[in-house]
């Protein structure tokens, strides 16, 4: 870990502030283990300060539920006085926001420093694993797709959601998947979106209307810096929450918001480079080896890797099976969509693997790194893959945890993923996920009343 360059940021700040000169606030973020951020807002005033000497945050604020709220049973900020840790700003995050009454500066934090970080920051646990390539003269290079829904702001009487009017013609919408004509009558608020983007520095690539009414997708394109990556795909999510509010919709990235629709998918792109820039999954025209081990350390640690990638109770629901639906087989294919890990069509030596499981209601920064840290295991260890699946696959696999409590318990007994992550993280996650689902279960709700009172 190093510090940052406190005359860089210093710099980063002074350029920031002459060409913005109007901002008289500045949001400080940090993301917790569910991939929310937290922070707080101050005067603009105090960057300065901030980019010499940090700033202090309750450590606790990692390991809070979905809610923000305390679980039994975390040590963290209940047994333990509830401390500070100190916070480092993230240089080159200094951007704009423009949803609010005016628009605000906006700056990330970060535990990584010469200081020892807090071992829960799902920004420190990516930053580990990267380490791990960098270590070997290996540099990932990933791009993230994110799928979410538009619904109304309005829930229904029952509290339910409901689907989301198409502004130009002011009928709900259907789900017609690559519509240029959906996109078009939506295209105000994704245009909104798309600007916000731009401001965070976040560069955007293709935008798609996807199979759910309501449904769309845009892409980021290949970034060479992994944690950036992560950084991006979390503030995209917050842009597109703070923007559809604007607009009088309510965005959701829930892995399945409507049982008979389809789910909001995490897709996640992965090459790799050697210090000279060529793409070790390559071999004259072919794929290498490296990248045939690299699916097999992902299939080897798919079972584990399920509570980060499907870390809520609503995650399993996207699981249901079917040639459309999310990936719920130990497979992978070329040029297939219904395999877990696919390998993309590769022009001129781009080999990559897709991870097509995560739901987008998982952690960037934690999917990412359990990807990676499956795709090192298959490599150190020569995995074979076994034979590419080349049909569709619909049926589930009996291997394959999918409820959350079967989940936590692959990833507990987990070796590979307790050597790359930790096993204090490791046990930590666990609790924290079966915690959040035992809270979620001690509540009765009206369908219990109307089916057994």
């Amino acid at each position: 870990m190093t510090s940052p360059d406190n005359q860089q940021l210093a710099d980063e700040i002074r350029q920031f502030l002459e060409a913005n000169p109007g901002l008289k606030q500045v949001e400080v973020l940090a993301s917790d283990l569910c991939g929310h951020f937290f922070g707080k807002r101050y005067p603009v005033s105090k960057l300065d300060s901030f980019a010499q000497e940090g700033l202090a945050m309750p450590a606790s604020m990692f390991v809070l539920s979905t809610l923000g709220e305390p679980l039994d049973g975390i040590h963290y900020g209940i047994d333990d006085g509830d401390p500070d840790a100190h916070f480092y700003l993230v240089p080159g995050s200094l951007c704009v926001n423009n949803w609010g009454n005016s628009p605000r500066a906006q700056v990330l934090a970060t535990t990584c420093s010469d200081d020892e970080p807090a071992f829960f920051e799902p920004r420190y646990v990516l930053q580990k694993i990267t380490n791990a390539f960098a270590a070997r003269n290996w540099y990932p290079m990933v791009a993230f797709e994110l799928e979410f829904y538009l619904f109304d702001a309005r829930r229904s009487d029952k509290g339910l959601l409901q689907i989301v009017r198409n502004p130009k013609t002011g009928r709900k919408d259907t789900a017609t998947v690559l519509s240029n004509t959906r996109v078009g009558d939506f295209e105000e608020i994704i245009d909104d979106i798309i600007n916000a983007c731009q401001l965070q520095d976040i560069d955007t690539g293709a935008i798609s209307s996807e199979l759910g009414p309501g449904q769309f997708e845009i892409n980021f394109n290949h970034h060479d810096d992994v944690l950036r990556a992560a950084d991006e795909t979390c503030l995209f999510k917050r842009t597109v929450i703070e923007i559809a509010k604007k607009h009088g919709m309510c965005a959701s990235f829930i892995a399945k918001p409507l049982l008979e629709q389809a789910g909001n998918g995490l897709h996640m792109h992965i090459s790799v480079v050697d210090d000279r820039g060529n793409n070790i999954f390559a071999d004259n025209g072919a794929a290498h080896a490296r990248l045939h081990h690299a699916i097999g350390g992902l299939l080897a640690t798919m079972p584990a890797a399920m509570s980060f990638w499907a870390p809520n109770i609503n995650s399993y629901r996207r699981y249901r099976g079917g040639t459309s639906c999310a990936p719920v087989s130990l497979t992978w294919g070329n040029e297939n969509r219904t395999v877990a890990f696919r390998v993309p069509l590769a022009k001129q030596d781009a080999w990559r693997v897709e991870n097509r499981v995560p739901g987008a209601d998982a952690n960037p920064y934690l999917a990412m790194a359990v990807t990676l840290a499956g795709m090192l295991h298959g490599i150190d260890n020569a995995l074979d893959p076994g034979a590419e699946t080349t049909e569709a696959v619909a049926g589930r696999d009996e291997n394959l945890p999918l409820k959350m409590a079967d989940a936590l318990a692959a990833t507990l007994t987990s070796d590979p993923l307790r050597q790359a992550l930790g096993s204090d993280f490791i046990e930590l996650y666990c609790h924290h996920r079966a915690a959040e689902n035992t809270a979620f279960d001690n509540y009765i709700d009206a369908r219990e009343y109307d089916w057994y009172l």
